[in-house]
């Protein structure tokens, strides 16, 4: 037996130790409710419309996220999403119901597989680089500078970018989910598994409007979610450049934990309908 555990003093140092963790989770929790409850206030305002410098980077954030996305975006949809259509129609002839064709491609990729590998890509490709244009930005005093213009951080540096993240991820969403299923479809037909018109019919007949509803909800939140805790650790880099590296460490590993929290927490919400 250890010792060390036997003595009253190890126990009131581990409760200690998780009390103050549990302290600083709530506490950061709280600003990044804060910092979003911010962003959302100008984007209900919809002054930032009108606002040119605004729209300009939104438009630059919009073609660096999405459009250069667009051949990395082609190449999962190739590899991932029409691959894995291929593989739900053998699964389903073993089990001699064709009907489940339409079932596991709507349960399985179009509400859960294509909102997850949409926004954890976006974390992974566009998140470092507005971390480290944040944090950079940060470090050189520029956002103290507009505030002293009388010129706010959150409209003019966060709101664009989570915009442009939100429309982004939306649109690749449901790119990935309709080519995915076409491509897939194409395979079959050209290995002759199945024919092309037949099985359009089984997808159609196995989506519902609920689950299109939810691929849209999912392909907004999930990178609109990612690209705010990415601002929120980008804006926390302090003025020593050593530390974009570490924020921008944490912001794409909170951003895929939080996507991955909101995830499970949606399933078991369904689940409890």
């Amino acid at each position: 037996m250890d010792m060390r555990r036997a003595h009253p003093g190890y126990w009131n140092s581990r409760a200690e130790s998780i009390g103050e963790a549990s302290m600083h989770l709530l506490g950061g929790l709280t600003q990044f409710y804060a910092f979003i409850a911010v962003i959302l206030r100008y984007v209900v305002r919809l002054q930032w419309v009108s606002r040119p410098a605004v729209m300009h980077v939104l438009i630059r954030q919009i073609y660096f996220t999405g459009v250069q996305s667009l051949p990395w975006m082609v190449t999962m949809i190739v590899l991932a999403g029409a691959t894995a259509v291929y593989s739900v129609v053998p699964f389903a002839r073993q089990l001699n119901d064709p009907s489940l064709i339409g079932t596991l491609l709507n349960a399985l990729l179009v509400q859960e597989m294509v909102p997850l590998i949409v926004g954890i890509f976006l974390l992974a490709r566009s998140g470092v680089a507005v971390v480290t244009e944040i944090g950079h930005m940060h470090v050189r005093g520029e956002d103290m500078l507009l505030q002293s213009l009388g010129i706010s951080t959150a409209e003019y540096l966060f709101l664009p970018r989570l915009i442009a993240f939100g429309l982004c991820g939306l649109i690749l969403t449901m790119l990935f989910a309709g080519a995915s299923v076409w491509l897939g479809g194409l395979m079959l037909a050209w290995t002759n598994e199945m024919n092309f018109t037949q099985f359009l019919l089984e997808a159609r007949r196995g989506a519902s409007l609920d689950g299109m509803l939810l691929l849209v909800a999912k392909g907004l939140i999930y990178p609109i979610l990612g690209c705010a805790m990415l601002l929120f650790q980008g804006a926390r880099a302090g003025h020593d450049p050593n530390q974009i590296p570490v924020c921008t460490t944490r912001g794409v590993l909170w951003g895929l934990m939080l996507v991955v929290f909101v995830d499970v927490s949606i399933a078991l919400f369904r689940s409890l309908l």
